[in-house]
């Protein structure tokens, strides 16, 4: 039994790497094939309005690729494999309308707590900052369709394609093997799938805290509408700031951040409460019981956690590491 479920559990995970490298590859690509069609139509014809938009555009629709082609193989991939042995289920305890609110406000509270983390403690070894954003992040929003395609780009695109591949489609995969393999697995994948060192910790925070909201509602519209509140504040003062004042964007951003930090502390006070009261408003994910009515799982902690490295796996890790150790080389080199 264990055999045959360890033979499952690394098989899901090699489709998942292979996904994971599809992501990469057609991003790689696309956006390539994009720039070059951008720069030769301005050598042919010139800097022209219409040519930056629909370079940027070609962009939206690009990344939106990048994630449902290999959403769509993952679903496909998975049809045809092998079932799994157990099967998790829920107890039936719906968190209500307040309840889902508390969850999303502390998750983004704790997302951006861990942004601040992730930025400052780069900052006390390199100046890797200045460097992505002069090379990296600069973007130019001079004119009002470069402001809309950017807050499209940044914030409504990713919240969607990248929720309903890592929250719909590779949590639902992977929860058969514990909530906890499914939260972890998802957010370590949704860290490394940005390849970026200045978004590691925030991102797999976010990935945690994403994947919790998700398992915990069983509805992928309460992580997408999280994931794009978060872009969607940092856009809009990239926006404010191309095309405001200083005092305006001050302005913004201070009451942005309020707003932020009180809504998570009153939600997290509210949860710590309801835990405290109730024992918390979650539906608490179980597996079936064995033939003596003890709860399984199919495998052991530490066979999921060697099982996770399989060839593929350490392929898509390599790659992914080997991006962000280039870019912090270059920092160092500019």
């Amino acid at each position: 039994m264990t055999k045959q479920s360890k033979k499952l559990y690394t098989d899901l995970m090699n489709r998942i790497a292979v996904v994971m490298m599809v992501n990469q590859g057609t991003l790689l690509v696309l956006m390539s094939l994009v720039s070059m069609l951008e720069e030769w139509l301005v050598l042919l014809l010139g800097e022209l309005w219409w040519i930056d938009l629909t370079a940027r555009l070609l962009e939206c629709l690009t990344y939106l690729l990048g994630f449902a082609v290999p959403t769509a193989l993952l679903y496909k991939m998975n049809a045809k494999a092998e079932r799994e042995i157990y099967e998790p289920y829920y107890e039936k305890k719906e968190p209500s309308a307040l309840d889902i609110a508390a969850m999303l406000f502390i998750g983004l509270g704790a997302t951006t707590l861990a942004a601040y983390a992730n930025y400052y403690i780069l900052d006390l070894f390199t100046d890797y900052s200045d460097f992505s954003q002069e090379y990296l992040w600069s973007v130019t929003l001079d004119t009002g369709y470069q402001a809309v395609v950017y807050f499209v780009y940044s914030a409504i695109i990713p919240a969607v394609a990248e929720e309903l591949l890592f929250r719909r489609a590779l949590c639902s995969s992977l929860k058969v093997y514990g909530k906890m393999t499914a939260t972890v697995v998802s957010a370590v994948l949704f860290s490394l799938m940005h390849s970026n060192i200045e978004q590691s910790l925030y991102t797999l925070v976010a990935g945690l805290l994403l994947a919790w909201i998700y398992l915990e509602t069983e509805n992928v519209i309460y992580p997408i509408l999280l994931h794009f509140v978060n872009n969607g504040i940092s856009a809009l003062g990239d926006i404010i700031n191309a095309k405001c004042s200083t005092y305006v964007y001050n302005a913004y951003s201070t009451y942005s951040e309020i707003a932020v930090w009180v809504l998570f502390a009153a939600s997290l006070v509210y949860y710590l409460v309801k835990i405290i009261k109730q024992g918390g408003f979650i539906k608490k994910l179980t597996m079936k019981p064995d033939e003596n009515g003890n709860e399984v799982l199919p495998l052991s902690v530490g066979e999921r956690v060697t099982g996770f490295f399989t060839v593929g796996m350490i392929i898509f890790i390599v790659y992914s590491v080997s991006t962000m150790a280039f870019y912090l080389l270059l920092s160092t080199l500019m």
